[in-house]
């Protein structure tokens, strides 16, 4: 799997329809202070996922999956909560604004099943398209019972519900 490097310089892509207005693709701004948040990017999101990369023998290329996010104010930061299949948020070690109004949020999961301990540690970026549109990319690095399985790339696309 060819390693990705975060940067400010990543590429993310977008998958709008061809029908969108203009008035649509205008990004939605958000800024540092809570109160100029736009009030459009809080609320509950579906995500679709897709795995399309992989060294993980336990997750394989082209997985799809389906969850729920939300975004909220706690105490003026913005807070999501990711609502997935019995995964636990165990660390939110960092969720903030990038310079170019993306998301960045560094995440850690845990899964229990029995004996096993599933644990992910995943960074995403999320990029707003619109204010019922995100897509998302993550690098997820997957343990089993503490030992490194393996690491793997999905794309997200999020609709406002």
């Amino acid at each position: 799997m060819k390693k990705v490097v975060l940067t400010t310089g990543l590429v993310l892509f977008s998958a709008l329809s061809s029908g969108t207005s203009l008035n649509a693709l205008a990004p939605v701004r958000l800024s540092v202070s809570a109160q100029s948040y736009d009030p459009r990017l809080f609320g509950i999101w579906e995500v679709h996922t897709v795995v399309i990369d992989s060294d993980c023998k336990y997750v394989k290329e082209g997985l799809k999956s389906t969850s729920k996010l939300s975004f909220h104010l706690v105490n003026g930061k913005l807070v999501p909560k990711w609502y997935n299949h019995d995964w636990d948020l165990v660390a939110n070690r960092l969720f903030k604004l990038n310079d170019d109004n993306k998301l960045l949020w560094v995440r850690e999961n845990k899964l229990q099943r029995g004996k096993h301990l599933w644990v992910a540690k995943s960074t995403d970026i999320f990029n707003i398209q619109n204010r019922d549109y995100i897509t998302a990319e993550s690098d997820v690095e997957q343990y089993l019972n503490g030992r490194y399985t393996g690491d793997y790339k999905t794309i997200s696309y999020l609709k406002k519900l």
